[in-house]
């Protein structure tokens, strides 16, 4: 099958040209604007027009809604992780770059066709929203420019779509024991990120499957971070863009979950915000379909 890319030649303008304090923009590319039908990815770029140019580091979330309904919805830190994870080299955008591809597919599958049999929600139009903060110290500058989107689309037939969005836990403080988080969310979880900072122990319960019960970075500073540990050796080969500060969990089993048999259960330490979020990754069958 084939992939075909095209681009909304109209930018989105970010920061000012006598900037002396924070200025927070949300740029949304609307269903008139982009195209959606069989698009495998979403690619963000951004142009530097003032004395002082920025980076993808600006943008605080990216969301991208199917008909209004979130489909993506997380910081550039938790989309460089899961790139990380679930590319076969353990790819992602660089953080000092001026690119961020939001990826539709499945990353991990064996050939582009199979991955792309995972595209954006069939039969609904998308919007792309973007929302970035750019700061200066004090003395105005210059620090303005533009956001481009452009999209990559399969001739595939799509049998799934992804969701993959983030939101803060119910565990909050740094001192809680076992505390727990419900996990919901529609279609098979393929995995589940954590910010590794505070981060004691983790254990995921999905579909009453016990999937992880281990230590993290916060356990104990003479055995290392397990939680990461067990991941990184087969799923992340290459790690030059390492994202150290999030880790995924990927899972194979494809499990549906909810609250009634789902949960995270997290131990927490110094560095644990009540603001932490937990990032859930699906896959959802078009029609009923193997995860």
């Amino acid at each position: 099958m084939a992939r075909t890319y095209s681009f909304s030649p109209g930018g989105k303008a970010w920061g000012t040209t006598a900037l002396n304090a924070a200025a927070t923009t949300t740029s949304i590319f609307t269903p008139a604007e982009i195209d959606s039908a069989g698009v495998v990815a979403f690619h963000i770029v951004m142009s530097n027009d003032g004395t002082d140019a920025q980076n993808i580091s600006i943008i605080q979330r990216v969301r991208v809604k199917a008909n209004g309904q979130t489909v993506i919805d997380l910081t550039t830190e938790q989309l460089r992780a899961y790139q990380e994870r679930f590319s076969p080299k353990g790819n992602s955008n660089t953080s000092t770059g001026t690119t961020l591809t939001i990826p539709l597919n499945s990353l991990d599958a064996k050939s582009d066709d199979d991955g792309d049999r995972c595209q954006f929600m069939p039969g609904a139009s998308a919007t792309v929203e973007i929302q970035a903060a750019v700061t200066a110290g004090g003395a105005a500058v210059s620090k303005f420019g533009n956001f481009f989107l452009a999209w990559t689309k399969t001739t595939v037939a799509p049998e799934f779509y992804m969701t993959l969005i983030s939101q803060q836990t119910n565990v909050t403080g740094t001192s809680t024991v076992n505390g727990r988080s419900p996990l919901s969310g529609p279609g098979f979880l393929q995995g589940l990120a954590l910010p590794t900072a505070g981060l004691n122990r983790v254990r995921v319960v999905a579909s009453g499957l016990e999937v992880a019960n281990l230590p993290g970075a916060a356990y104990l500073t003479t055995i290392g971070d397990l939680f990461r540990e067990t991941q990184e050796l087969y799923e992340n080969p290459d790690d030059n863009t390492m994202v150290t500060a999030q880790q995924f969990l990927k899972l194979n089993q494809g499990l549906e979950v909810n609250p009634a048999t789902s949960w995270l259960e997290i131990t927490t330490g110094t560095g644990w915000s009540n603001t932490s979020e937990q990032t859930l990754y699906t896959l959802v069958p078009v029609n009923p379909q193997r995860a």
